[in-house]
């Protein structure tokens, strides 16, 4: 599992880099902020729209290990069928080949105020459920290595800390609006780099995972990792 955390850390940021979030991140802060002159407003309302996406990904991530413990007894047959899917997965993002049902979005909009705090949460649960095929070759990844974990905490974990990878940019761009808006008409030019880095990490990922070496090294910092973290964990 402990290799597992930075991976799913790093996978929510470059899922936020995405081309299909990254553009639309100020039109979703400007929709929970709600048009308000209020910074505190904005922010709020940013925290529970972050809330509201990680509780439906934490699910997903529960539901992925909840299926894997059903099949725990096949779980070195599991591991080898989620690396070849993880290495599907990444040269997908490469560029190598498509699958299109994996970049379509779902409408699943939220038509209420989403100024008010229950609105602004209502939408971030509308924007995981509607965005999930937009990333979905990274997030698949992340739910295939939370179902080979046949955990339900250790696979929820996973998918809060991927969740946590994708809040924290949008919290930050909440804090400064403008500066983010310059950041991201900069950064654009660097999308297609960004899904090129985010399929070779997943490549890498798959092997370890097809070799036995992901089991390894999980092993090896298991090892290495202090006994009251290990109980947090």
């Amino acid at each position: 599992m402990a290799p597992s955390l930075p991976i799913a850390f790093f996978a929510g940021i470059l899922s936020f880099l995405s081309p299909c979030v990254l553009p639309l991140v100020p039109s979703y802060l400007a929709y929970v902020g709600g048009g308000s002159a209020s910074r505190l407003t904005t922010i709020r309302n940013s925290l529970l729209f972050v809330l509201g996406f990680s509780i439906i990904f934490i699910l997903l991530g529960a539901s992925a290990s909840f299926l894997g413990s059903l099949v725990l007894g096949y779980r070195g047959l599991l591991i080898q069928l989620g690396g070849v899917l993880v290495v599907v997965f990444g040269l997908m993002l490469l560029g190598l080949f498509k699958l299109p049902f994996l970049y379509r979005t779902v409408k699943a909009e939220y038509k209420g105020n989403s100024s008010t705090a229950v609105g602004a949460t209502l939408m971030g649960m509308s924007f995981a459920i509607g965005w999930t095929p937009c990333v979905g070759p990274v997030l698949g990844a992340i739910l295939t290595l939370a179902s080979a974990s046949g955990n339900v905490n250790q696979g929820s974990m996973l998918l809060g800390i991927y969740a946590a990878g994708l809040a924290i940019p949008f919290l930050l761009a909440s804090f400064g609006l403008g500066a983010f808006n310059r950041f991201s008409t900069r950064f654009r030019r660097f999308l297609p780099w960004v899904e090129r880095v985010s399929g070779g990490i997943l490549v890498l990922a798959g092997m370890l995972m097809l070799s036995g070496y992901y089991a390894r090294l999980n092993s090896l910092l298991i090892r290495l990792t202090p006994q009251w973290l290990l109980e947090r964990l």
